[in-house]
């Protein structure tokens, strides 16, 4: 989700999928929205289209894993690069949700104005709302306090001899230690959850590109990106855990745009820049055209169309501008700051 981090080799692959993904996230929400509000089944709709989330905790892990050499022995540097990329555009987005539900609380969906919440949320602490679900105030980030938990686990690995080895231990131990000793806890559900793991699947196609020296089997990553996408479909609808259904294919997705996809040039590589901004502004969209748009359309399958057109243009057109006039500006002065040499003393 967040844009690519200075410290890691540019893949081409990679920045593809952080587009796909992306796109994905967007596409289910419009589909599902389209199929709430006009009451017609959307074939399209029924595709695992927010699986895209599992191809994102992959490649987090995949991207963390590699940078992280670079910052053994320093987990506050590492920590604070992180959140560079993380923090700023998320409180944004944060900050704008509090707003709409302190002026406009009725056009926000299925989220009322709870103050512990608001706290937890810009702390990425899980928290239990009203109705029982475990997300922050701004729903979409439920995904980056799994991100952070990670960051924050891989931070205390690094002051070890074997950082990933460690991290992907803890990983695991924390999976087993919640199906052994199941909580209630908000936090407990959430830093024990099996999909976790998916961070492990990450960090281990990365070391696997390490050994090989960044040298990368091109041949066969278009038929395997296929064949994994095809076999997240299929997965999809049976009733084995997401980490299964969702993980491995989505391992098998990241693995073919690593190891398998070699100098093939990646499209998409301007959606994977914006696509941080995307997947955290596209509720922004849905929502004020959901209230707009639907009222005056027809019903049909016609208007179920049209609305999900403008809606999926206009969001992309969105995060493109959110990118470029302030996630990419902030991310070049943060950088500059980061690099600004020592004054003598």
């Amino acid at each position: 989700m967040p844009e690519p981090d200075r410290d890691t080799p540019h893949l081409g692959g990679i920045q593809m999928l952080r587009g796909v993904a992306a796109l994905m996230v967007l596409v289910g929400h419009v589909l599902a929205e389209a199929q709430h509000y006009f009451g017609l089944p959307i074939p399209l709709a029924t595709l695992p289209w927010t699986r895209g989330v599992d191809i994102f905790f992959v490649i987090s892990g995949f991207v963390v894993a590699l940078s992280a050499g670079r910052y053994a022995g320093r987990p506050g540097a590492f920590l604070a690069r992180r959140a560079a990329r993380v923090v700023p555009l998320y409180w944004l987005f944060t900050s704008l949700m509090v707003a709409v539900l302190l002026l406009a609380p009725g056009a926000a969906k299925d989220t009322a104005l709870e103050p512990a919440q608001i706290v937890s949320s810009y702390f990425f602490l899980p928290y239990e709302r009203h109705d029982g679900r475990i997300a922050p105030v701004l729903s979409l980030g439920w995904t980056l306090n799994y991100e952070m938990w990670f960051y924050a686990l891989l931070a205390l690995a690094l002051t070890l001899r074997s950082p990933l080895a460690t991290a992907t231990g803890a990983l695991a131990g924390l999976v087993v230690a919640g199906l052994l000793f199941p909580g209630a806890s908000a936090l407990w559900i959430c830093w024990t959850n099996p999909l976790i793991l998916e961070f492990a699947f990450g960090m281990g196609l990365a070391f696997i590109w390490s050994r090989r020296g960044g040298r990368i089997d091109g041949r066969f990553g278009p038929g395997i990106l296929v064949l994994a996408l095809a076999l997240m479909v299929t997965l999809d609808s049976t009733s084995l855990p997401r980490v299964i259904a969702a993980g491995v294919p989505a391992a098998l997705i990241v693995a073919a745009a690593t190891l398998f996809w070699g100098k093939r040039r990646a499209p998409g590589q301007r959606l994977g820049d914006a696509s941080y901004a995307l997947y955290l502004s596209h509720r922004f969209v849905l929502r004020p055209l959901t209230l707009i748009l639907i009222p005056v359309l027809p019903g049909g399958a016609g208007s179920a169309a049209i609305f999900a057109i403008v809606a999926t243009g206009l969001a992309l057109a969105v995060a493109f501008a959110v990118h470029a006039g302030f996630e990419r500006p902030m991310m070049a002065r943060l950088d500059r700051r980061r690099l600004r040499p020592l004054r003598p003393a």
